[in-house]
């Protein structure tokens, strides 16, 4: 009873955590166990590694928004495109974000065409006409509060603005992170080598090298489709084959006996209609499982993922002939330093 008992506490336990997954699994493959990394060796040496990440969260933020706007003269255009500026400016003012960080660019300012068709006794001719000029600008807003953006993005709206281009995220001291970083791939690389100590092995450093990397929200979005396909058209037109063709049918007469082999074939004919799937997008940070430390690993809002790999190659020598060793080199710097002491006590005696 109890082993029964245990059994379907660890089923409700899994079922739990399979429901903790996410719908993207559907656009992913099934991962697979690649087996813990090997600490690669040559001859008498060995390199230690050191990978850590830090998560940092962005000082400031500048979200890009496209707008058009079209008109039938240059003048209108441009007075149209001004009031809608203005539009956007006074209600930035309103939410603590000034003209100082509020940059115009302009983008394109270009005729429109249309097509008129001109018909004549023997030959009909499409011409090109202008109908008006269409203006291109982007505003580039910098703001240092994230939940400012669903405001910023209402008050667009209130100037028929809907393009959002893309929200950079910005990091002012970066330096910060990287001395972070390195002082963490230090004490990695530290308690790698005491676990060689312990084990009656001896690290000299003979070089090193190191590298940073960094990955940006914008960089770790990705896409997926929400649905699961049932069965396939194959396995459909393999169940009505089964239900409807019989391979042998033999028919029993007075006389004789008619054996019918029917000739498997299906002559189904599928319209496969697809119907609309919901497709978005999440923030898809890299992954933890390669790194040896990741600092301010808990977070919801998108951060930026400063990494940095530490690789240091030493040479290995077992403990007990590195205590003789160092005994050998004490002993030679002992005699060195009494044969100085006995140069010096000569010239002493030459002086006077």
């Amino acid at each position: 009873m109890k082993l029964f008992l245990a059994l379907i506490i660890q089923l409700i336990t899994y079922n739990v955590y399979a429901q903790s997954i996410g719908n993207s699994i559907y656009n992913m493959p099934f991962a697979t166990y690649q087996g813990a990394s090997i600490t690669t060796q040559y001859n008498n040496q060995v390199e230690l590694q050191a990978d850590i990440m830090i998560n940092m969260k962005a000082t400031s933020y500048t979200a890009i928004f496209s707008v058009t706007q079209n008109g039938l003269t240059s003048t209108i255009t441009d007075s149209l495109m001004s009031m809608r500026l203005d539009l956007v400016k006074d209600g930035l003012a309103q939410i603590g974000i000034s003209e100082d960080n509020i940059h115009i660019d302009v983008i394109s300012f270009v005729p429109i065409y249309s097509l008129e068709l001109e018909r004549k006794k023997f030959s009909n001719t499409v011409n090109e006409i202008p109908t008006g000029l269409q203006m291109k600008k982007n505003i580039h807003i910098l703001f240092y509060d994230h939940n400012q953006l669903s405001k910023i993005i209402a008050l667009m709206a209130k100037a028929e603005i809907y393009d959002i281009v893309k929200v950079d995220y910005n990091l002012a001291d970066i330096q910060a992170a990287h001395n972070a970083l390195r002082k963490a791939a230090i004490e990695i690389i530290n308690t790698k080598k005491e676990m060689y100590n312990k084990l009656g092995l001896h690290l000299d450093v003979e070089n090193m090298a190191d590298g940073f990397g960094a990955a940006y929200p914008i960089e770790r979005y990705a896409n997926y489709t929400a649905f699961h396909m049932g069965n396939s058209i194959e396995e459909v037109k393999a169940a009505k084959r089964r239900k409807k063709i019989a391979k042998n049918i033999y028919i029993n007469g007075r006389r004789t006996t008619v054996n019918i082999n029917n000739i498997d074939i299906d002559d189904t004919k599928f319209i496969k209609k697809q119907s609309a799937k919901n497709k978005t997008i999440y923030y898809k940070r890299i992954p933890y499982n390669k790194f040896d430390l990741v600092l301010n690993a808990d977070f919801t809002e998108a951060r930026i993922q400063i990494y940095y790999t530490l690789k240091v190659r030493h040479t290995v020598m077992n403990m007990a002939k590195y205590d003789k060793l160092k005994e050998q080199e004490k002993e030679k710097q002992l005699s060195l330093n009494t044969q100085q002491q006995q140069q010096k006590k000569k010239k002493k005696g030459w002086f006077r």
